[in-house]
């Protein structure tokens, strides 16, 4: 379970995407950090505080997936016959016998919690003698470390109480260990020959013609982790800079430090806006004082199905090994994105920086771009060929879904893919789409800056599915919701939709990476998007 596992692991978590380099080169110092160790210090005091989640088990998971396929297959008679969130928390819930077991468990401790709207998570905030009570007398030590000096309180490996360990897919927050150094950002100067991506270049590329949304049903959302703030007066100046509409965001959720922006964040926000023109847009923050890894993706996760206003479409850079993180929680996570797209929500992950991401002369894909119910951006240098850094593979956590078996199967079969020796080919294989990854122009303290990764692809791809959302809502039609069935059917069409990327690979080490070819490939996905020809697509289905 995960909290055997998790207590000893050093957990991994990066912000995907913002290479912002020196150098080309340079891609190979950031690529692989320094993990570093969490050691053991002084005993924790009884009255530092402890915030713990239960995930609660679940009743209608099975539903749940059967659901999707239905409101997201195009040729279901059900495709697009979303639920409210509303409707979703009657129908997938925490199982009562469960919610009241770990309810009792803590009351019993005078522990005070929180349940989400439909009762699948418990979330506890409490001192360490109580946290130490509720957990059988354990030990809460600080732990230090050994790189950053950041310090967490946790326990060491400890078992949970007997009165719910049948009711919980995982309990966090007491012996698990956050990963302690995120990823160190370079910068490059933007570039002066005319050849980096901007709004303009990327309106041009991707045949946008200046989509202005206008439909107020139109939503899009930006994550943020690891402390990333942006600044309104860069967005503005941003927006200025390049003729887009002076669009501040709509909201913020969670903390925004404007004074101490982040790049990451700065990107994130500005190029959502750039292709989503004129779209309602949030900044979500779930920013610990110390990387809580874990913990902060699930905030954020339980914090977007639980608000009824959350937006269409999500963007998230935000990854880590796949083999890092412990099986129950993938899983359970894994049923949380069901989520988003049976109430007809998109969510984009980055598909990483790192190539094939070489290891031990095998392939290692990240987390949570491999989720098969996600749509997995990687990225291009220029418009015709695959960033040798862009994140692919194939996962070997998740099984190859029905949508993209015909796709993957042609390219196994082609003849350019690499040794199975190195990848697991029945495993859900990612990206499934692609867009500009490199040499981005973003406003930083007020500056221009320039930057590389597949987390200036996802903002920007997410955008375009705003945009073609807009276009569906200005049809009396709903949100496209969960993309990857849609895609995988358009692929197979004479008509696409995409700029099919054919040239370049994702190596990385000594490992050989994917070479981009002709259809569908795990270095480029389907390509890059055709706005003109999508938006008359998306109308037909």
């Amino acid at each position: 379970g995960i909290d055997a596992f998790a207590g000893v692991l050093a957990f991994k978590m990066k912000v995907l995407g913002v290479l912002a380099l020196v150098s080309v080169f340079a891609l190979v110092a950031v690529a692989t950090p320094n993990v570093g160790t969490w050691m053991r210090q002084s005993v924790a005091s009884d009255s530092e505080r402890v915030k713990l989640f239960f995930a609660v088990k679940q009743v209608n998971v099975d539903w749940l997936t059967s659901t999707l396929d239905a409101v997201s297959y195009p040729d279901s008679p059900r495709y697009g016959q979303y639920l409210s969130l509303e409707q979703l928390w009657t129908e997938v819930y925490g199982h009562p016998e469960s919610v009241e077991a770990i309810t009792n468990e803590l009351e019993q401790n005078n522990i005070a919690y929180q349940l989400t709207q439909d009762k699948s998570f418990v979330v506890a905030e409490t001192d360490v003698a109580h946290a130490s009570q509720f957990l059988g007398g354990v030990t809460f030590f600080h732990f230090q470390h050994s790189i950053s000096n950041e310090t967490v309180v946790r326990t060491t490996p400890c078992e949970l109480p007997l009165a719910i360990r049948d009711h919980v897919d995982f309990v966090i927050g007491h012996d698990n260990m956050p990963r302690g150094t995120p990823f160190k950002l370079l910068t490059k100067k933007p570039r002066t020959d005319g050849l980096g991506t901007t709004p303009p270049s990327i309106d041009q590329a991707y045949k946008m013609n200046g989509y202005m949304a206008s439909n107020e049903n139109s939503s899009q959302a930006v994550a943020q982790f690891l402390k990333q703030y942006y600044n309104p007066k860069d967005l503005a100046q941003f927006q200025q800079t390049f003729n887009l509409p002076i669009l501040p965001v709509s909201k913020v959720v969670g903390p925004n430090v404007a004074l101490a922006p982040g790049m990451e964040a700065s990107l994130d926000i500005q190029y959502i806006g750039a292709t989503g023109r004129n779209v309602s847009s949030w900044f979500v923050s779930t920013a610990q004082e110390v990387n809580q890894g874990q913990e902060d993706f699930l905030t954020w996760v339980i914090g977007m199905l639980n608000d009824t206003n959350t937006p269409w479409v999500h963007s998230v850079s935000y990854g880590d090994v796949e083999a890092s993180i412990p099986s129950d929680y993938k899983n359970r996570v894994n049923q949380e994105f069901q989520k988003f797209g049976v109430t007809g929500r998109t969510v984009l992950i980055a598909a990483g920086d790192d190539g094939v991401s070489c290891n031990n002369g095998v392939f290692w894909p990240d987390w949570p771009t491999s989720s098969p119910y996600v749509t997995s951006v990687g990225g291009t240098q220029g418009a015709q060929q695959v960033w040798s850094s862009g994140g692919g593979g194939f996962s070997n956590t998740y099984p190859m879904p029905a949508y993209q078996t015909d796709a993957v199967n042609a390219y196994l079969n082609s003849g350019v893919a690499p040794n199975a020796k190195y990848f697991n080919q029945s495993g859900r294989a990612y990206p499934d789409v692609t867009a500009f990854a490199t040499d981005f122009e973003i406003t930083f303290h007020g500056e221009q800056l320039g930057v590389d990764g597949t987390s200036c692809a996802t903002p920007t791809f997410a955008g375009v599915v705003s945009a073609l959302n807009d276009v569906r809502f200005n049809n009396g039609q709903g949100p496209l919701g969960f993309l990857n069935p849609l895609l995988y059917k358009l692929g197979a069409g004479s008509t696409t939709g995409f700029t099919d990327i054919t040239q370049g690979s994702n190596p990385s080490g000594m490992c050989p990476g994917f070479k981009a070819a002709q259809g569908w490939d795990p270095a480029s996905g389907w390509g890059s998007p055709l706005f003109d020809e999508l938006k008359q697509l998306v109308l037909n289905n």
